[in-house]
């Protein structure tokens, strides 16, 4: 039950949100300092904010809500994640760093051209507005479903608030805010779980283990194994290309040197292997505690997404329940904030400076950009609303589905134009629109009857696995087939190519296989260590003072966590601006 100090607390985070804008908007003094954060950052806090842009709201709420249907089959979207960080780690992580440019789209131009940058602008900028409204769209599930308010009106103020935050302080404090609120969503989920894992019907883990559903560990009682097989090879891909093409270079681009850019992959890597095994247990629990939650959430289309929040209301006291809420709001808040930076980055960079203004001035372009953050903000609303009045189909399986129909075919040359230059400019448009197009054709004629008959089964395919098979098919036959084979087939063309755009690709891959090392930035080191460690210590005060609120000894000693993290990470951060000053003032210049 939702209580007066759970709305003091979400108000509270609300406005220290708004506080992190202010804070850091005297950073930000041309546009590589508002897009990228000058380039200057280190690697834990690009890593703890590249794991949180990873996922969102949506992880409680869309991800929940399959667990609660199909059980530990979601683990592996997951760890499909794994691999492809893996492979980040190993190869593109430096590729990424050395890429050198202020927006990912830039590097589109110096691969492949400037009309690839135009046209991969004016598609991908709608794609990921979408994208954000569908984000926001997932908070606003979460949260009406808790406050039982209108999902419009919500959408509205949850909207607002993230884009006054992008507005004032750029990069700068999409990275500052993704700190914070990784220790708040870390420490606090923590806590749910073992409160979840206490309740006399779970009755701990092998309590959980041995009462929820056996098609949750058994996936053939719910597909048949072979659909099963083929969807989690479009996972993979899926997630392989996520993490491995240009556009995910964006927080690379914001370390110091190539060192930083690999070491960050560590905590992705390391946060996506533990996470999951936590977040997933109050959602598993939901399907025990709460079996029918159709009839709990009337007002939901897809009621089983509220299945962490329905077991979080159960077991959370006074107080704690608004830490979680401010949590989760504050998964999506990160997340659309940095998506939302790097929009108006490429909109500025990519469009606005070339076609419109090319002899603008950074100070103009970084007033174009603030100004862009606030369109882009209503315009992400408009489209979260518009999402939810049409929206048929579960959230986890409508974001999947998007991704592979729209997002993959237009990410193929943008993760082979990384590694293999031997193809023409042209390459790229064409590449994104035949596999676009084969995906397209491939899902519409590719149809569960036909799938089913070439099969040989008699039983029809049921929803899931209609779903499994058109990711499948659509993203394996679609974009890696037919995608793969003309983008290589294309490079028969490459000595056609004129010399100046040869010299354009030698000169791209040149800067791959070049350095990046740190470059006078001890300054700013010592500046963010001194403002994030001052952040965490005033929301990790906050959160101890939440224990004077009336509850038992658990409930006291959750907030003595979670409160007790959060300031022990700012003091360390603060102590260690002090000694950076210090070592800075004694060390002669070079």
């Amino acid at each position: 039950m939702i209580t007066t100090y759970d709305y003091i607390i979400i108000g509270f985070y609300l406005v220290f949100m708004l506080a992190i804008g202010v804070v850091f908007r005297r950073m930000s003094k041309d546009t590589s300092d508002y897009f990228r954060a000058g380039g200057a950052m280190p690697w834990w806090l690009t890593g703890v904010s590249a794991w949180i842009f990873s996922f969102s709201a949506w992880t409680f709420t869309g991800a929940a809500g399959k667990v609660y249907e199909a059980g530990l089959l979601v683990l592996c979207v997951f760890y499909a994640t794994i691999l492809a960080l893996c492979v980040a780690l190993a190869f593109t992580c430096l590729r990424f760093r050395r890429m050198r440019v202020i927006t990912w789209m830039e590097a589109v131009r110096l691969r492949y051209g400037p009309f690839n940058e135009q046209f991969y602008t004016w598609i991908k900028l709608p794609l990921l507005l979408l994208f954000a409204g569908v984000g926001l769209n997932a908070i606003g599930v979460f949260m009406s479903a808790v406050f039982k308010m209108d999902m419009n009106t919500m959408l509205i103020v949850l909207g607002v608030v993230v884009t006054l935050v992008a507005f004032a302080g750029g990069s700068w404090a999409v990275l500052a805010s993704d700190f914070v609120q990784a220790f708040l969503i870390v420490t606090i989920t923590i806590s749910t779980a073992i409160m979840v894992l206490a309740r006399p019907e779970i009755g701990g883990i092998h309590g959980l283990v041995d009462k929820i559903p056996s098609s949750h560990f058994h996936w053939t009682e719910m597909a048949r194994p072979e659909l099963i097989v083929l969807w989690l090879l479009g996972t993979l891909w899926l997630k392989f290309s996520d993490e491995n093409n240009m556009e995910r270079a964006t927080m690379y681009l914001m370390t110091r040197s190539d060192r930083d850019a690999r070491l960050m992959v560590l905590i992705p890597l390391i946060g996506t292997l533990l996470g999951p095994l936590i977040w997933f247990i109050p959602s598993l629990a939901a399907t025990i505690m709460h079996p029918n939650l159709a009839a709990e959430f009337p007002a939901l289309k897809q009621p089983h997404e509220a299945a962490f929040v329905s077991v979080a209301m159960d077991v959370m006291p006074q107080g704690l329940l608004g830490l979680l809420l401010s949590a989760m709001l504050g998964a999506t808040v990160t997340s659309m904030d940095a998506g939302l930076n790097k929009n108006v980055g490429i909109c500025i960079r990519s469009l606005y400076k070339p076609v419109f203004k090319p002899h603008a001035s950074e100070k103009h372009l970084l007033i174009a950009g603030k100004i862009c953050t606030l369109v882009f903000g209503a315009i992400i609303i408009l489209l979260a609303i518009t999402v939810n009045r049409f929206r048929e189909t579960n959230l986890f399986d409508f974001v999947n589905q998007l991704a592979a129909n729209l997002l993959m075919p237009l990410a193929l040359p943008l993760i082979y134009g990384l590694f293999y230059k031997r193809t023409p400019g042209w390459s790229a448009w064409s590449t994104a629109l035949i596999a676009g197009a084969a995906s397209w054709l491939l899902g519409k004629y590719v149809t569960p009857e036909l799938f089913q008959h070439w099969m040989g089964w008699e039983k029809p395919l049921n929803g899931d696995e209609k779903t499994y098979l058109k990711l499948a098919i659509t993203t394996l036959g679609g974009t890696v087939i037919v995608g793969s084979a003309w983008y290589f087939f294309t490079s028969l063309f490459y000595k056609a190519s004129p010399q100046a755009e040869r010299e354009r690709v030698d000169a791209f891959f040149t800067n791959l296989t070049t350095p990046v090392d740190k470059h006078g930035v001890g300054g700013v080191q010592t500046a963010v260590y001194k403002l994030l460690g001052a952040l965490c210590l005033v929301y990790g005060v906050f959160i101890l003072a939440l224990m004077a609120i009336p509850n038992r000894f658990t409930g006291r000693l959750a907030f003595l966590f979670c409160g007790g993290v959060m300031f022990g990470v700012g003091l360390t951060l603060f102590l260690a601006s002090k000694r950076k000053a210090r070592e800075a003032a004694t060390t002669p210049p070079k």
